[in-house]
């Protein structure tokens, strides 16, 4: 029997699809299972009793069902309530996919073989990917826009930060500039960190004048100072006997410098040189970091030690007098230096280092005489040039001849920078004036002062504030002549004997050259409102004489 024969609908007639031909079906494909009128579309069971899988009808080997010629439309039984392609207008099959199971031309996967439903499907007609629907991923979230209140506050913050800054570098350059330091009377002879070597920041000591158990200042207008010996006719002596003659009239010289809000405190070791029997001691003026209100401690060579009363100091030539409440002391001899020679041999005796390295011995020669040294040289002092070893803590030690004779006083201070084995001196026979000045007054005579306090404006605070270099006047004192011309304080000296003056030690310079009642001429720059509104002018002043204004106390 054909299957044309066969009764699907169980009531004796032929099938009404059945034209009396057999037609292959349509693009080789098999054509759908007939359905039975009235009943929805059923699927054709497998020869086990199970239902087949949806798409896998097409595939049973041995069925012929009956289609439409190719190109028409089929047939449609009019007492057939169903549409001729089925339920669902399929011509391929109920739920047929249009390239099968595993034919899928672009790969063969097209069911999850893991029986899973799928996390997204593919809709071949739609062209788009859609969600499945038994799924709820999570759907990504949208970017989050800044709350305008945070920008706000943000942009506050910005502005109060940015002028905090501001403020604070107004503040910083106002301070620099205007900032007196912190040290008392600071005229023309501005006090500075002692740089000679040991110093060990953090002691402490008191700012009060320290007279070392002295009445008085330590002066003695009576004394007749030190006495210059010539070069004796005996023969030289070694390295070695010269040493002993000497060393028991180096001392050690200790200064304790008290912090300020502009510089660091410390202590500050040096060497000495007893001058006189009753307690005068030399040295350098910055090794007393040029003031008497430093606390100071000398020690002798057999280690006893005194507090020490700052007698006076001169700057330019970098001495200073000292006393100590002692008696029959080793006085050194002191010789002339306009007997020495270039090639002479000469030792230094000191402590390089500080006490650790007490009462060393280093030998040179006489390098070259009568040196003149920028800016200690503008009273009319020379200077000895040698090559023996001066360190830092050499300062205010001896330089001696091979007699046993002190002709100089070494200086760590005065130095050639960027340079070996170029030491030098003070001559003691030209400083002999100057010792003895400080001694019977504790200043030197003759030299002239403006009666100023004042301070230096820097290269660094200049461009900062737009003020020019210079030296910037704190105080006029009652008897300086600056009061009659119009000068006030916070004006700034530019120029002095048409020189210009860039420092203290510029007008130091100056002023050395000058005697009390001598009349200069200043260039005064006064400030304007505004920055670089400034005037500038020039004033006649009479010079006061110096009898130690300028020393810091």
């Amino acid at each position: 029997m054909s299957d044309n024969d066969f009764d699907h609908n169980h009531n004796g007639e032929q099938d009404p699809w059945n034209n009396g031909t057999e037609n292959p079906p349509a693009d080789g494909q098999p054509a759908e299972p007939e359905q039975q009128a009235g009943q929805p579309p059923q699927e054709t069971p497998d020869s086990s009793g199970q239902a087949e899988a949806p798409g896998t009808a097409d595939s049973k080997s041995g069925e012929e069902q009956a289609g439409a010629p190719h190109g028409q439309p089929p047939y449609q039984n009019p007492q057939n309530p169903y549409p001729p392609y089925g339920q669902y207008n399929n011509p391929y099959g109920q739920y047929h996919q249009p390239y099968g199971n595993n034919n899928n031309p672009y790969g063969g996967y097209n069911q999850n073989q893991y029986n899973q439903q799928p996390y997204w499907s593919y809709q071949p007609y739609g062209g788009q990917y859609r969600q499945d629907p038994n799924q709820n991923p999570q759907q990504p979230k949208p970017p989050k826009r800044k709350n305008t209140g945070l920008r706000v506050f943000l942009w506050i913050l910005g502005g109060l930060c940015a002028a905090f800054v501001l403020g604070f570098c107004i503040y910083g350059v106002q301070t620099a500039v205007t900032q007196q330091g912190g040290w008392p009377q600071n005229t023309v002879s501005q006090p500075e960190n002692g740089n000679d070597g040991s110093a060990s920041s953090g002691s402490e000591s008191s700012q009060a004048q320290i007279q070392g158990g002295l009445k008085g200042d330590g002066t003695n207008p009576a004394s007749s100072g030190i006495t210059i010996q010539s070069k004796p006719t005996t023969g030289e002596l070694n390295a070695k006997n010269v040493y002993k003659n000497v060393v028991e009239s180096v001392v050690g010289v200790e200064t304790t410098v008290a912090g300020t809000t502009d510089s660091q405190g410390g202590v500050i070791q040096g060497t000495g040189i007893v001058a006189t029997k009753d307690g005068y001691i030399l040295t350098n003026a910055h090794v007393v970091n040029y003031s008497r209100a430093n606390k100071v401690k000398v020690v002798l060579h057999n280690k006893k030690e005194y507090e020490a009363t700052v007698v006076g100091y001169d700057k330019t030539s970098d001495i200073a007098v000292l006393r100590i409440n002692a008696n029959d002391l080793s006085p050194a001899v002191f010789g002339n230096a306009a007997q020495l020679e270039i090639g002479d041999s000469v030792i230094a005796i000191g402590n390089p280092g500080g006490m650790e390295y007490s009462s060393s011995l280093t030998g040179g020669y006489v390098s070259a005489l009568n040196r003149t040294i920028e800016s200690h040289s503008d009273n009319g002092m020379t200077y000895i040039q040698t090559d023996a070893a001066i360190n830092p803590g050499n300062s205010g030690g001896p330089l001696v001849n091979m007699y046993g004779q002190v002709v100089g006083i070494n200086s760590n201070k005065i130095v050639a920078t960027g340079y070996e084995g170029m030491g030098f001196a003070i001559p003691v026979s030209k400083a002999k004036t100057i010792i003895d000045d400080l001694i019977a007054h504790g200043y030197v005579s003759g030299r002239s002062r403006l009666g100023i306090t004042a301070t230096t404006i820097t290269e660094i605070q200049s461009q900062l504030s737009g003020y020019p270099t210079g030296v910037m006047i704190r105080e006029i004192s009652a008897e300086s002549d600056l009061i009659k011309s119009n000068v006030a304080a916070g004006d700034i000296i530019t120029k002095a004997d048409g020189q210009t003056i860039t420092s203290l030690d510029d007008l130091y310079a100056v002023l050395n050259k000058h005697k009390a009642g001598d009349t200069i001429t200043l260039t005064i720059y006064r400030i304007g409102s505004g920055q670089g509104n400034g005037s500038t002018r020039n004033v006649k002043t009479k010079l006061l004489e110096d009898k130690g204004e300028t020393q810091a106390r």
